[in-house]
């Protein structure tokens, strides 16, 4: 089972990256392409044949390789704030030194980006439509706040416009049985990475192993592969043991630390261990619906991102009480001020830490040290 895991994986990692290295050697993409923000609904660039890239999950990459910080001072003197989403700055720095740990990708022909996750991204999609000269498109999910029978057309609106304008782009035209297919793909996916991301409240499960593999769950929902890989790792995890009962449980809220080499403060934390994150649900879209178009406009317009703070505060309390967590540590992470989500409205101790999620320089381990300690009286 592990060969088998370790084969999907590479194959995975192999397709999505394979013009990365033909880009840097001055080839051409076969396809067309399209540099996508995180909740873009790929499933119809997928059934269109347009290769799509996701600049956030690239400076991940970047940052675990250990480059991020020469690509933030990079994008800082390139007039890029140090405040704003280290994403961006670590990915655009990459754009102006040529550096990063797989080459350049391959340059887009299309731009989009999304506003189910958060504000920034349509901005730094401006920032690069303006630096390639070529279209952006900017799709629009109102979420909760305006009613399904209002949303469902105007969210499908935009679907639609938006594979006509990639049928031009690709040449091909979109078959929606096909369309329907991948969507499929994508459900088992969500539901095999579920099964997954359950172990982690129960088993000995190393939180790296999630905060990692969650990846393929972003940029190949869509692939057949991709159920088969989780259901393999299922199949390696479920054979841990069962958790350490003398370690009390807690909650990580908030993105992983791609600088760290086990994605947490695993040093700070030897009493403790990390029994459940709401970043590991994110991914988790719901694609119910009669047909392809209302499936698309469920799993898209719901984000947890996108919903209202009612809804996420819910969510987040169920997620916390199937995990068992004793306490929580949320992250206020400075590239993500608007999308912040904290338990301060559920009855469990928490510690707020001030982090990033790709600048390391911004962690003050000494204080980290001390509110954890906080923490562990309350405890």
């Amino acid at each position: 089972m592990a060969q088998l895991y370790l084969q999907l994986q590479a194959k995975l990692m192999r397709d999505y990256y394979k013009d990365f290295s033909k880009y840097a050697k001055g080839k051409t993409p076969t396809r067309k392409v399209a540099w996508v923000t995180a909740f873009t609904p790929v499933e119809i660039l997928e059934a269109l044949g347009v290769e799509y890239i996701y600049p956030e999950s690239y400076a991940a990459v970047i940052a675990a390789s250990g480059q991020e910080q020469e690509l933030l001072k990079e994008s800082e003197k390139n007039g890029l704030c140090p405040d704003c989403c280290a994403y961006s700055g670590c990915f655009n720095g990459a754009l102006s030194t040529g550096t990063a740990p797989r080459g350049l990708p391959p340059k887009p022909d299309v731009l989009i980006a999304t506003n189910n996750q958060c504000n920034t991204l349509p901005n730094w999609w401006n920032l690069l439509a303006e630096k390639y000269h070529i279209p952006l498109i900017v799709l629009d999910y109102p979420g909760e706040s305006v009613e399904k029978e209002r949303s469902l057309p105007y969210v499908t609106m935009q679907h639609k416009d938006l594979i006509e304008q990639m049928e031009a782009l690709s040449g091909n035209r979109l078959d929606e049985s096909c369309l329907a297919e991948i969507i499929q793909n994508s459900q088992r996916s969500v539901a095999a990475w579920d099964r997954v991301a359950g172990l982690l409240a129960e088993k000995c499960v190393d939180p790296m192993a999630l905060f990692d593999g969650i990846s393929y769950l972003i940029i190949a929902r869509c692939r057949p592969e991709t159920a088969a890989l989780y259901d393999a790792m299922y199949e390696i995890q479920e054979e841990a043991g069962e958790a350490d009962a003398e370690k009390t449980p807690v909650f990580w809220l908030g993105y992983p630390l791609w600088y760290h080499p086990q994605r947490y403060l695993k040093e700070l934390l030897p009493d403790f261990r990390i029994c459940g994150s709401n970043y590991i649900t994110w991914w988790s879209l719901d694609y119910s619906g009669d047909n392809p178009f209302e499936q698309l406009f469920t799993a898209y317009n719901y984000t947890f991102l996108n919903l209202s703070a009612e809804t996420k505060r819910r969510r987040l309390q169920e997620c916390i009480s199937v995990s068992g967590a004793k306490a929580a540590i949320s992250l206020r992470n400075k590239s993500c001020k608007c999308d912040f989500v904290s338990a301060k409205y559920i009855d469990l101790p928490q510690v707020e830490l001030e982090i990033d999620m790709i600048d390391r320089e911004y962690l003050d381990i000494e204080h980290a040290k001390a509110q954890l300690d906080i923490l562990r009286e309350i405890v």
